[in-house]
């Protein structure tokens, strides 16, 4: 399996990004649509993975719920 290592980085501040990276493994299929719509948009990447985490944390934040994960179910992978 090809996983494909996007790193999101956050900006601490006015024009200065911060050190902290989180890497996401992608199908190639994923990387495929994620880099057309990055391509089509003139947006990063990075930029577009940082907008469903910053979404999640929005929404959960101040839960104390269990995260909606079916770790019981195996990944199927296309790769």
């Amino acid at each position: 399996m090809l996983h494909y290592a996007v790193s999101c980085t956050a900006l601490a501040g006015p024009a200065k990004p911060s050190k902290h990276r989180v890497s996401v493994n992608l199908s190639s299929e994923e990387y495929r649509e994620l880099e057309a719509l990055a391509k089509k948009t003139r947006i990063s990447k990075a930029w577009l993975g940082r907008q469903p985490i910053i979404k999640f944390l929005d929404r959960y934040r101040d839960r104390d719920l269990q995260l909606p994960l079916d770790l019981a179910t195996p990944r199927q992978s296309g790769d």
